[in-house]
């Protein structure tokens, strides 16, 4: 078993299902790596993103985010709303639990406490890191919904890109 399975399957058992109740459907295309979510909601997309540690450990960061339902133009290439990720929308926000760093230390992961790692405790269950994504999922349903940034969300803009009507 790999570091990473027992939170992918906390994650595929306890948050998926919230996800798709809101009206997202899952996209695959870039598993393992990516996991995309996506709704239609009039003229607008939304799409909610998990990027996993690219060095395996058991570690991910939540993107979200809205584009016009005719997709997004940048240098001249259109990108169609149902292939837009993070990187290809003119705005875009990550939730974070614990402050606003990039660094992958601020991503929902299973970490133990520095104090447990240097006396080899256990990683964190992987039940206590999906609980920690549910509670914060209100924020990213406001700031899809109404535009309202929550206290563990961090804006983050792509300046070149433009919503298609």
């Amino acid at each position: 078993m790999g570091t990473t399975t027992k939170l992918r399957q906390a994650l595929k058992t306890e948050v998926f299902p919230l996800l798709t109740d809101r009206g997202f459907a899952i996209d695959q295309r870039h598993a393992p790596h990516f996991v995309d979510f996506r709704r239609s909601r009039g003229d607008r997309v939304d799409f909610i993103e998990f990027q996993w540690e690219k060095y395996g450990r058991p570690r991910f960061k939540l993107s979200f985010g809205t584009v016009s339902a005719g997709g997004t133009v940048a240098n001249g290439l259109h990108t169609l709303a149902q292939d837009i990720g993070p990187g290809q929308a003119p705005r875009y926000v990550c939730l974070y639990p614990r402050g606003t760093g990039s660094s992958t230390r601020h991503w929902f992961c299973q970490d133990a406490p520095l104090w447990a790692r240097l006396f080899g405790g256990p990683p964190r269950p992987a039940g206590q890191v999906t609980a920690e994504l549910t509670a914060l999922l209100p924020e990213v349903d406001d700031y899809l919904l109404h535009g309202r940034l929550g206290p563990h969300c961090f804006d983050r803009p792509n300046p070149p890109f433009e919503d298609v009507p």
